[in-house]
């Protein structure tokens, strides 16, 4: 899955989307990253279970179809045989986390789904919900994408949630996916948080997972370009990480106990590089607002 600045219009020639709506990000498939896409190593002594995956996946399809959907749907989506579908979805049944309807023979989450990280969300913040945070963000800087992300795995960024731009010319992340955090402005961001000496091996480990050599990234460079994020507190990709576009990403101030977040906001290089001023100022005052709420010192000044 490519990570690009589309013209949402020309969405039209997709034969997977049918009919086609303009203004609606859509999700052609949902399937399994390459590894080198994913920074997962090539091998691993964990196995993951396959029902475990499979699970997920339907959790994921819904989330992104936002509808109810068929056995036969979920089954040509998620590429998988239409018995195994079945069962699973029966079983997910079972356990209240699914609800069938018998007339339509569709399938839909169920609310105890909806509950399962609501504490979560909650809970480090005193009620004040990131995605709050991000529709905030989205608003004052014009309707640009918001995207919030974490470590995935050793040398992983993955996006958790993505408030995307109205604009017809956007740039495009889709939550759950995972990319090398060397080639994420939101990977540069956490891993400035991190020794030099673990920096260097997540390097070494995505230029050993990326298959174009033209991708990989000059370690000495590198390490040059996560002190100055250090120093000023933000992150900027400025069409290195993904051609013709810009994100601005900043660390997100949480209790120590927690893992690191990133959050970002990005779009096309010349609209970006029109707001740049007014994305650094919102983002600082409204994330050193949240380093009050949470208690924790903030590094973004």
């Amino acid at each position: 899955m490519r990570f690009d600045l589309i013209d949402a219009n020309l969405c039209q020639s997709c034969p997977e989307v049918k009919p086609f709506r303009p203004n609606i990000t859509y999700v052609i498939k949902l399937r399994q990253l390459p590894r080198a896409e994913t920074g997962m190593p090539k091998s691993s002594k964990t196995t993951i279970v396959k029902s475990a995956m499979r699970t997920f996946a339907v959790l994921e399809f819904f989330r992104e179809t936002k509808r109810a959907a068929s056995v036969t749907e979920i089954s040509a989506a998620l590429e998988m045989p239409q018995s195994s579908t079945s069962v699973l979805l029966s079983s997910l049944v079972e356990l209240n986390y699914l609800e069938y309807d018998r007339l339509t023979r569709r399938f839909l989450p169920s609310y105890r789904v909806n509950l399962l990280g609501d504490w979560i969300r909650r809970s480090p913040f005193r009620d004040t919900k990131l995605t709050d945070l991000m529709e905030e963000l989205w608003r004052a800087t014009g309707g640009e994408t918001v995207m919030l992300g974490h470590q995935a795995g050793a040398a992983g960024m993955q996006y958790l949630h993505v408030v995307p731009s109205t604009s017809r010319l956007q740039y495009t992340a889709q939550a759950g996916q995972i990319r090398p955090m060397v080639r994420t402005a939101l990977g540069h961001v956490l891993l400035s948080q991190m020794p030099n000496a673990t920096v260097r091996g997540i390097i070494r480990r995505n230029n050993a997972e990326e298959p174009d050599q033209s991708m990989r990234v000059r370690e000495s460079v590198f390490l040059e370009e996560v002190e100055r994020i250090r120093r000023r507190g933000f992150s900027e990709s400025s069409g290195r990480t993904t051609p013709g576009a810009n994100t601005i990403g900043m660390l997100v101030p949480l209790p120590k106990r927690r893992a690191p977040l990133a959050i970002g906001i990005g779009g096309p290089i010349e609209r970006i590089a029109a707001k740049r001023e007014l994305i650094i100022e919102v983002m600082q005052r409204r994330l050193e607002k949240l380093t009050d709420e949470t208690g924790r010192g903030s590094s973004q000044k």
